[in-house]
């Protein structure tokens, strides 16, 4: 009796974490590091852009070109066939994935790898990409 309460539990649990609660999550803490990142004190900035000025200026970028990527994918779906296309987003999930957690390892370790560029955290993510990609074709979606 006791293994289908804790079942019932951990349904409920479930079903209090929805998607849109997470991702909503997610979007506040990546404006979160991203204002941050952009108030970096050891950066030598000419000209008189304010610390203000640079965080609006990044959100709104980054919010242009996600609205930009989002049409895209959808020409991708629409044109290549779904297995493919379900592939890439497996693969995509996977290098957000691994970016985190590597960022927040790297993080962990900076005193002996130094500080992440982002030329290291597109890398991560390029590779990763790849790996996720390649990982699904050869296991399967549903491995």
């Amino acid at each position: 009796m006791a293994g289908k309460s804790s079942a019932n539990m951990a349904q409920r649990l479930c079903s209090l974490i929805k998607p849109d609660w997470m991702f909503g999550f997610i979007l506040l803490v990546g404006i979160g590091m991203l204002t941050v990142s952009v108030i970096d004190p050891n950066e030598v900035v000419t000209g008189n852009i304010t610390p203000l000025i640079k965080i609006i200026g990044s959100l709104l970028l980054v919010l242009a070109l996600s609205y930009v990527a989002t049409h895209a994918a959808a020409l991708d779906r629409r044109k290549i066939e779904d297995y493919f296309f379900q592939m890439m987003a497996n693969g995509a999930i996977v290098a957000v994935i691994t970016a985190i957690f590597t960022h927040l390892i790297w993080l962990i370790f900076e005193s002996h790898l130094g500080t992440m560029s982002a030329e290291n955290l597109v890398a991560i993510l390029i590779t990763s990409w790849g790996f996720g990609y390649f990982f699904c074709r050869l296991r399967g979606l549903n491995a």
